[in-house]
């Protein structure tokens, strides 16, 4: 069965809280165009080739699933062959893609428990074009201990045959525990390119290095819920199409999820509407929350916002946010806005921002004093913010 997001009860939530952020940009996205991605922000060889060995490694005792296709089987991804791979899935743990681009229905992949999962040079999954705004193309829900890699996804955005939604995913984890996942490409999706969250709990312990996320519709990371994170540099550009338009947005959608012990580390944003967003409006509540989150050595490049923190409201029913955000050594280049800040943020973590260079048209660095006390003051709450 199709599992479904847990998103329906709080779209209200995430749509006010992003309505005053369309109204600052809207007019500046307008003129937003598709950039091609330097060649210097691209993973290089020796970056993936550790994860190259041990894919290597893995595929020489795994299923082939290939010899679940159908005789006569086509490989230029003209055919839907989901049906086959799902029962190669099924009955095996560790598999290997064909090596050439295969046609997925928007039922999607499931993955299981304690699997590997590899993907050859030339293996590919693509979507069949659909109308529905809700589909994964590959679902990691309510497993744990698997291993993917070099996953390449395409979504159906250019082709999709309708108009509403925006939870098509490309890979979606939920409430999954011990997941890797090395060097996906995700592009064109109808939603986001990765989106990491809860089921009945939060997922946990999950480690995804070199994410390539390009031209998917509404983020190409979403953050939702998770108890231990690390994304290692991931590279996500051109993200467009429907709000929230982020790089990497980290966004709980109420008080029973979770954003803790989250580490991003060299994450380049390109060329979206906003490089890396921050909202964590609807998380204080009755229970009690932790939030840790350290993103070191962010570098945004030409996104209309480089990084986008969204106001808490000034009271809530519950406690305040422990715990701290570190942003350290940001760059944020040739942005429209460097920094946005609506609202208020008593009831959130202890926030610290350190060593920020704003880098302006020209390549000047820009980041003097007066700008950083701006964003200080912006977030009004002196005892909370620190700008080092």
């Amino acid at each position: 069965m199709k599992k479904l997001f847990p998103f329906n009860k709080d779209l209200g939530i995430l749509s006010f809280t992003l309505f005053l952020l369309v109204l600052e940009l809207n007019c500046k996205a307008q003129n937003w165009s598709y950039k091609s991605i330097p060649a210097s922000y691209l993973p290089t060889t020796a970056n993936l080739s550790s994860y190259q060995l041990k894919a290597n490694s893995a595929k020489a005792g795994a299923y082939d699933l290939t010899q679940s296709l159908p005789s006569g089987y086509v490989t230029d991804g003209s055919v839907d062959y989901t049906q086959y791979l799902q029962k190669g899935i099924n009955s095996n743990h560790n598999v290997v893609f064909p090596n050439f681009p295969v046609l997925i229905n928007d039922k999607g992949l499931a993955l299981t428990s304690n699997s590997t999962v590899i993907f050859n040079a030339k293996s590919k999954l693509i979507l069949l074009p659909t109308a529905v705004g809700n589909y994964h193309i590959l679902g990691i829900y309510d497993i744990s201990n698997v291993k993917v890699y070099f996953p390449v996804i395409q979504g159906d955005r250019v082709k999709h045959t309708g108009t509403v939604g925006e939870w098509g995913m490309g890979i979606a984890i939920q409430g999954s525990s011990d997941i890797q996942i090395f060097n996906p490409k995700i592009s064109n999706c109808w939603g986001d390119g990765i989106y990491i969250g809860k089921s009945k709990t939060a997922s946990k312990n999950i480690y995804i290095a070199y994410a390539q996320c390009d031209n998917n519709r509404r983020n190409g990371i979403s953050i939702v819920s998770v108890d231990s994170l690390n994304l290692i540099h991931p590279l996500v550009s051109n993200i467009n199409g429907t709000e929230p338009m982020a790089g990497i947005d980290i966004e709980p959608n109420g008080n029973s999820d979770n954003v803790d012990d989250i580490n991003i580390d060299r994450p380049i944003t390109f060329n979206s509407k906003r490089g890396i967003l921050l909202v964590l409006l609807a998380l204080p509540g009755p229970q009690a929350k932790q939030v840790n989150i350290k993103i070191n050595d962010h570098l945004d490049d030409q996104s209309i916002t480089g990084f986008h923190y969204s106001g808490l409201k000034k009271t809530y029913n519950g406690s305040v946010l422990n715990g701290s955000v570190k942003i350290i050594n940001p760059v944020w280049k040739k942005n429209v806005t460097p920094f946005g800040h609506p609202g208020s943020y008593d009831f959130g973590p202890q926030i610290t921002f350190s060593n920020v260079s704003i880098i302006d048209k020209d390549g000047k660095n820009v980041a003097q004093k007066g700008v950083l006390d701006k964003i200080k003051k912006d977030l009004n709450s002196e005892s909370k913010v620190s700008i080092r």
